[in-house]
């Protein structure tokens, strides 16, 4: 931060200004009998140079909290950005708490860097350098002495930040691994205590929360060992200043310009000896927002080098399907990290307009060719093609119009039945909002409820059942008319009833809003629903009868 330096600057010639002013009252009061009354302009100089310092410190604040808000207003989306196009795998391998963390957390934590650290290094680099200057003017050795002490305290603040940034480095771990677990369990919590495991649970966070504490105490001991040993250097130095002044006022010393000191002169290097060491003191005390923020910075840096789950194309396809399209896929692989392959040389074509169902045992890859076709994975071989157009070609934005997607596990928000149907296009208008409620029969409950689609929902649905959360997530998925609708397993873990709901509610979807649909579930009424059958087993699929 470039202004840093100025500000440093302007700051420097305050300090000095200060010092000289007040160097001079006491002298021309104490030597030269001069009465206050005389010293108007002086003192009238000496109270703007004070309010002048009140405004930078104002300033300089300010002007740091903008730029560090500013730093992480912009890292925020991209890191989100980045976690969203990682995919499902970032998140089932780190967890959406310990994500959740370096989204709010770490993040964070480079507010001491930006808004503390970085300023005070600019103020530490240019305002001891000015007044070492200054007072070697007017005593070289005084000068000297300054020089010579100074280095020991940022060499100190390196040999201390080593160790810091390690320490700190383990301590965002711990805290991710703390709001990971407790983040999990919070959202299992109802699950946690209808199996009666808090006990087991609370013995677990309470072993990690005293992981936590030992680390921060670790932290905190470093700091304190680090600040009271600069704080010795300083004072020490500042100790050796004044016996070498007072000692030369009283003519007990006539080494050098011992000789040549005065009151003015030696008030004005002790006045200037704290201020020297002050910014080097404020230093230290914001390595450890360094230390930090440097830790902090390494566990972010992973998350932005993790890799896009597909990669987006250099420009977008010329090509974008708008109506009911086919789609073909030709020998399709696809194995996760250290496990077996999922699927083995996929082949398929589906028919502009066709109801594909793909059944299989659980574990056999239906979810995986589902999140394949949606470009939520990039296979490791093979393509798959919507009418012309590899689906590679297309943008995540194109991508997101050519295809709907539906889940076994909807996500609803806190707020209404229409804010959640319009997640996906927020500024859709009502009349959109109830056709897209009336294809996934969402109407059929919300017309007995008091404020129909403006009723508000709580987190996850509560206050739904199983089957209406499906179906908001159904008119979610239709609110917008798209070429292709994928379905994974989109009634597991419904009753009967309400399963034979949500099918009802997709077959009348899929035949009043021509598209392409295909589907993976296991379920014993889907057979209905579909124009044909395929099932997946050992990574492979074959036809099967409907």
């Amino acid at each position: 931060m470039p202004w840093s330096f100025s500000l440093a600057l302007v700051e420097a010639g305050l300090i000095i200004a200060q010092a000289a002013l007040l160097a001079f009252v006491f002298h021309a009061v104490v030597i030269e009998g001069l009465a206050m009354a005389e010293l108007v302009a002086v003192l009238a100089w000496l109270l703007s140079v004070f309010m002048l310092r009140a405004g930078l410190s104002a300033l300089k604040g300010a002007l740091s909290a903008h730029a560090s808000a500013a730093v992480r207003l912009d890292l925020r989306p991209r890191l989100f950005e980045r976690m969203a196009g990682a995919g499902p795998l970032l998140s089932g391998q780190l967890g959406t708490g310990r994500l959740a963390t370096s989204l709010v957390d770490q993040v964070e934590t480079l507010d001491g860097y930006y808004a503390r650290f970085l300023p005070q290094l600019a103020a530490a680099l240019v305002i001891p350098t000015l007044i070492a200057t200054a007072v070697a003017y007017q005593n070289w050795l005084a000068g000297l002495l300054l020089a010579l002490t100074a280095p020991l305290i940022p060499l100190f603040m390196v040999l201390v930040g080593m160790g810091a940034e390690q320490l700190s480095r383990r301590h965002q771990q711990s805290l991710g691994r703390l709001s990971g677990l407790f983040h999990d369990r919070l959202r299992g919590l109802d699950t946690i205590r209808r199996f009666g495991a808090q006990s087991h649970e609370a013995d677990r966070l309470a072993g990690l929360s005293d992981e936590f504490r030992r680390r921060s105490m670790a932290v905190l001991r470093l700091a304190f060992l680090s600040s009271a040993i600069l704080e010795f250097f300083a004072a020490v130095a500042i100790a050796s200043l004044a016996i070498y002044i007072g000692l030369g006022l009283l003519d007990y010393i006539r080494f050098g310009p011992a000789t040549d000191l005065t009151l003015a002169t030696g008030l004005f290097i002790l006045l200037l000896a704290p201020e020297f060491f002050s910014p080097l003191r404020q230093l230290a005390q914001h390595w450890h927002d360094r230390a930090n923020a440097l830790a902090a910075a390494a566990e972010i840096r992973e998350l932005l080098a993790t890799p896009a789950a597909r990669p987006e194309p250099l420009a977008a396809a010329l090509h974008l399907p708008r109506q009911t399209c086919s789609v073909r896929v030709n020998d399709l692989r696809f194995a996760y990290p250290g496990r077996k392959p999922a699927l083995r040389g996929i082949n398929l074509t589906i028919k502009a307009g066709e109801h594909v169902l793909i059944t299989g045992a659980s574990g056999s890859g239906k979810s995986t060719l589902i999140n394949l076709l949606a470009g939520f994975l990039a296979p490791e071989n093979g393509s798959i093609v919507f009418d012309r157009t590899r689906i590679d070609e297309l943008t995540t934005a194109q991508l997101a119009e050519c295809r709907a997607w539906l889940g076994q596990s909807p996500v609803l928000f806190p707020g209404s039945i229409a804010d959640n149907i319009a997640l996906g296009q927020p500024g859709a208008n009502s009349e959109s909002i109830r056709r897209a409620a009336r294809l996934a029969a969402v109407d059929e409950f919300t017309d007995h409820l008091p404020h129909d689609l403006q009723t508000t929902v709580g987190q996850d649905g509560f206050g739904l059942s199983g089957g209406q959360a499906q179906r908001i997530a159904l008119a979610r998925a239709l609110l917008i008319p798209r070429p292709i609708l994928l379905l994974d397993e989109p009634t597991a873990s419904l009753d009967a009833d309400s399963e034979h709901k949500v099918w009802t509610a997709i077959s009348a979807a899929a035949s009043a809003r021509s598209m392409t649909v295909v589907c993976a579930s296991h379920s014993r009424q889907a057979p209905a629903f579909a124009d044909r059958v395929l099932h997946l087993d050992s990574g492979r699929l074959q036809e099967s009868l409907p």
